[in-house]
């Protein structure tokens, strides 16, 4: 039965959902790495040597929180002074090794399995295979989340051959250390990226503090380039089809243009005037940017990595989430839906989950949640507020028990590990990283004596053996 399994897997690696259907359940990836079996029912992950698991990990293993002005000196004596050289880690240096050995003993210790999403992607991940622990392979192969392209020098030109190239170059390099990695649990790639202009408005909405419309930036980029791009042919294709001429549809973008080769030629384009034409353009052409963006990493993937899971993007699932076209198109590209949702465990919150199942039929990992509290030497906390450290710890045990009764879900990657202070250096949220343990390694015992229970209770709660 394993080696039917085994070829049949084979067979489908190349379409751009990997199901295998066996007389035992559905297989997703391939058999001898960690890939995805549903078995009576219930969605796993099945490591190389055929163990069910679910993953759970910390996020934000980071030089940025390890380092900080507050324990900096006390990090270099732990793990020697050739870890850092001027203001950042020497990643070559032979004391990193001695740093992520400190970070799987931290995971083991309490019950993690897997080193989650937020890691640097210069990290030398493939040290975890001698360490034997999970780890999640991070591949970027450009920007597309609006806060961060300004480092990056804007949105990607996913229809450019001169990206696509360079894309398969990243993608050949990344995937010759790590397709044969027994302990990879799959590549992921961004973190919350701008997909559509619905969900990219409500976040400027909220960042801004009042109604925003504009065109969305990954189109406004492409779109923006000099001379007759491939993005820009389409983007005037759609535009033919949705206006009664070049002059109509030039008019509504603020461009001046009597021809249609007139208006491919333009690089200037304003928020359209009318806002239900600019708002039917734009999702026709988010849809287009969103399929060539996934579909281009799965091709990459499949063709010099057979072997391992695509987890692709970490999609916010906050509040109204994705419309419906993004999850169409996402599950035609990976293998387990990686979403993003702080929440308590309630129906709404499972109701969304089995939503997002069900129009995918995928199972699901959360990428990143956590609950927190404000500490000494804490200004604002990240994470859903709660009392204390004890209830931190409460809560997290009732999110995996709840979750862990659902079928499709396979595990939840915890935000953060190390407590961040004032004084170190926030991420864009502006508020310090809750953890579970303080700055110098101390575990927070009031929220993982919890933690530590419920993650060794995760199997049998999915399983469904222990009582809730």
């Amino acid at each position: 039965m394993m080696k039917r399994i085994t070829a049949l897997v084979a067979v489908l690696l190349s379409a751009p959902c990997i199901h295998a259907e066996t007389d035992d359940g559905s297989v997703i990836g391939s058999v001898g790495y960690i890939h995805v079996e549903k078995l009576d029912g219930v969605w796993w992950l099945v490591n190389a040597e055929g163990e069910r698991f679910v993953a759970t990990g910390m996020n934000h293993v980071s030089p940025r929180i390890r380092f900080a002005s507050y324990n900096k000196e006390h990090w270099i004596k732990e793990f020697g002074e050739g870890i850092l050289r001027g203001k950042g880690v020497d990643w070559k240096a032979p004391e990193v090794n001695t740093w992520m050995e400190q970070v799987a003993k931290d995971h083991r210790d309490y019950g993690f399995n897997t080193i989650a999403f937020h890691h640097p992607r210069e990290m030398p991940t493939e040290y975890f295979e001698e360490l034997g622990i999970h780890y999640f392979g991070k591949l970027k192969l450009g920007e597309i989340n609006h806060k961060h392209t300004h480092w990056h020098g804007g949105f990607p030109d996913v229809f450019s051959p001169e990206w696509k190239t360079k894309a398969e170059v990243k993608v050949k390099a990344f995937a010759a250390k790590h397709k044969n990695n027994k302990h990879l649990l799959g590549y992921s790639f961004n973190d919350l990226p701008d997909y559509s202009l619905e969900a990219y408005l409500r976040i400027r909405e909220w960042e801004m503090k009042r109604e925003v419309y504009e065109l969305h930036p990954w189109i406004k980029d492409i779109i923006s380039k000099p001379g007759s791009t491939e993005g820009k042919k389409l983007w005037v294709d759609m535009l033919k089809r949705n206006h009664a001429s070049a002059e109509e549809a030039g008019a509504n973008y603020g461009v001046d243009a009597v021809s249609w080769e007139e208006l491919a030629a333009s690089s200037d384009w304003k928020t359209p005037e009318d806002r239900n034409k600019g708002t039917a353009d734009q999702r026709e052409m988010c849809m287009r940017i969103t399929e060539a963006w996934l579909k281009t990493h799965h091709d990459l993937i499949r063709k010099y990595d057979p072997n391992h899971l695509i987890l692709g993007d970490k999609i916010s699932a906050h509040g109204l989430g994705q419309p419906d076209w993004v999850w169409d198109i996402v599950k035609k590209y990976v293998d387990v839906v990686l979403i993003q949702d702080y929440d308590f465990y309630t129906r709404e919150h499972e109701e969304k989950l089995k939503g997002i199942h069900r129009k995918t039929g995928l199972p699901i990992i959360n990428g990143d949640h956590a609950y927190g509290c404000l500490r000494p030497n804490m200004k604002k906390n990240k994470g859903i507020p709660v009392e204390n450290l004890c209830r931190v710890g409460e809560e997290y045990a009732r999110y995996l028990q709840g979750i862990m009764g659902l079928p499709f879900m396979l595990g939840w990657q915890n935000c953060g590990y190390l407590e961040q202070w004032s004084g170190g250096e926030n991420d864009n949220t502006g508020a310090e990283q809750c953890g579970l343990f303080d700055p110098f390694g101390k575990p927070l015992m009031d929220a993982l004596r919890h933690v530590k229970q419920a993650n060794r209770n995760a199997v049998k709660w999915h399983e469904g053996t222990m009582e809730k």
